[in-house]
């Protein structure tokens, strides 16, 4: 039975590595994560924080500055492999983007990686309506797309 830090472990290096301790704090810091699960079995997760969280994540730094608040963040997304394409991944966002719409936040935003190359994650992205609003080069070597959705519907 995968566990999230499975799932993290088994997604690397298009997520950034997780242990329990960090998991555990990046858990309370929001209320807005998504896990699905089938029975016992972990399917996907992720993990979204609100614009005014006390997170501390690079990419959610840069992004602070360049959109219009209130947003909402979605740091990692991780399915499990063997069911990739399945649907899960959208299942996800949409219940994030319901999320959103709730707090009345007017975005979605993530980031993506550019080095080393995503191309699934990026036309995935892409489908469900996110473009580029910059890139970053992070302090871990990567260079990432930071992507935006603006969400209609949102109460202003």
């Amino acid at each position: 039975m995968p566990t999230s830090l499975a799932l993290n472990a088994s997604a690397r290096p298009n997520v950034a590595p997780l242990d329990g301790i960090e998991l555990a704090r990046l858990q309370g810091l929001s209320r807005e994560h998504i896990v699905a699960v089938e029975g016992e079995e972990v399917r996907g997760y992720a993990l979204v924080f609100a614009h005014d969280h006390a997170y501390d994540g690079e990419e959610f730094l840069a992004l602070r500055p360049l959109i219009a608040r209130p947003f909402l963040y979605i740091d990692q997304v991780v399915v499990l492999r063997s069911l990739q394409g399945t649907g899960i991944g959208r299942q996800m966002y949409g219940a994030i983007e319901r999320s959103a719409l709730l707090v009345r936040a007017s975005s979605l935003c993530c980031e993506v990686n550019a080095m080393p190359p995503n191309p699934g994650a990026l036309a995935f992205h892409s489908r469900l309506g996110f473009s580029a609003v910059g890139s970053l080069a992070t302090g871990d070597g990567r260079t990432v797309h930071l992507l935006r959705k603006r969400l209609r519907g949102a109460r202003r």
